[in-house]
């Protein structure tokens, strides 16, 4: 059982009944601790048993009181202040609405205008201090919720677990519909996606390429376009991008594989919104989050509906 606590880096439990045998394989296999982050455990961090020292080899009984601190970590991007929507936060993860444009991490061609560097400037501000890991990634253009945890732990549990029912990432995209292509009313797009030119980012559907799974319900039909709710079921690179375009219905604004509809929409991103997340954390357990539209989409979803 897992005894609630506002520090990033420690976890405390009472063993229960059947939790009894040597700590590592409680630890690991009740509570999802790798065999790598017990290691950097016992290099740097604290693993107490009823208030004493113990060793991962060491044995366990119900009724032990066992706490974990994580070794303590520095801010791994230079901070820069600047807003930034936050939708969530506790001691373990920094949820945030992301805003279309904004890269996640610094890269060569952004250094210091990344989600990434307003985080740790936010994160210095509080006194805190973590490796900002990102637990799933949006493209610049996408906005919607993104998550960022505040240690390997956390980071790795959650990681373990994107392929289970306990994670859940729901997008809403625009696209378009032709009135002699009607999208079906809900489906499931199962089509590998690979990289065909190692130099260029655009993907595509190709029969060696990885297995890519997209389920799909309409949300709203209008003149020219189709709103939907898109559920991943796997997460590829440019995974809906590259399965709407498959599909012939290519997302509004999409640059890459839709250019044309930029200056027809009057949108010069894709309508791509990570609107929904699920995820399970080791304290607070089940999580659902949800990210508010930004205005150009709201904008659009207003042209589109005749509004404007």
């Amino acid at each position: 059982m897992i005894i609630p606590s506002d520090k990033p880096t420690e976890y405390n439990y009472i063993l229960e009944s059947n939790e009894t045998g040597k700590l590592s394989d409680i630890l690991s296999r009740r509570y999802g601790f790798s065999t790598r982050i017990l290691r950097n455990i016992k290099r740097g961090g604290i693993l107490e048993v009823n208030g004493a020292p113990a060793r991962v080899i060491s044995s366990a009984v119900a009724g032990d009181k066992v706490r974990i601190v994580l070794p303590r970590e520095k801010l791994d991007a230079d901070p820069v202040d600047s807003p930034f929507d936050i939708i969530y936060e506790d001691s373990e993860i920094l949820a945030v609405n992301k805003s279309p444009g904004v890269v996640s991490h610094p890269t060569k061609r952004h250094q210091l205008d990344t989600l990434a560097n307003y985080a740790a400037a936010y994160a210095a501000l509080r006194g805190d201090s973590y490796k900002l890991r990102f637990v799933n990634r949006l493209d610049m253009d996408t906005s919607g919720v993104i998550i960022i945890a505040k240690n390997k732990f956390v980071h790795h549990y959650i990681q373990s677990r994107m392929q289970g029912p306990d994670v859940e990432k729901t997008y809403t995209v625009w696209a378009e519909e032709a009135p002699d292509r009607l999208f079906p009313d809900s489906g499931t797009i199962d089509l590998p996606i690979g990289r065909p030119d190692p130099v260029s980012i655009r993907r595509c559907v190709m029969e060696d390429g990885q297995r890519a799974v997209t389920h799909y319900k309409v949300l709203e039909r209008v003149p020219g376009a189709v709103r939907l709710e898109i559920v991943l079921e796997t997460g590829r690179t440019h995974q809906i991008r590259v399965h709407l375009a498959a599909a012939e219905h290519p997302i509004i604004g999409d640059p890459l594989y839709n250019p044309d509809s930029c200056e027809r929409f009057g949108l010069n991103r894709q309508a791509l919104h990570a609107s929904r997340l699920k995820l399970p954390l080791p304290k607070a357990g089940i999580l659902e989050l949800q990210a508010e539209l930004p205005d150009d989409f709201i904008q659009l979803e207003n042209r589109l509906r005749g509004k404007i």
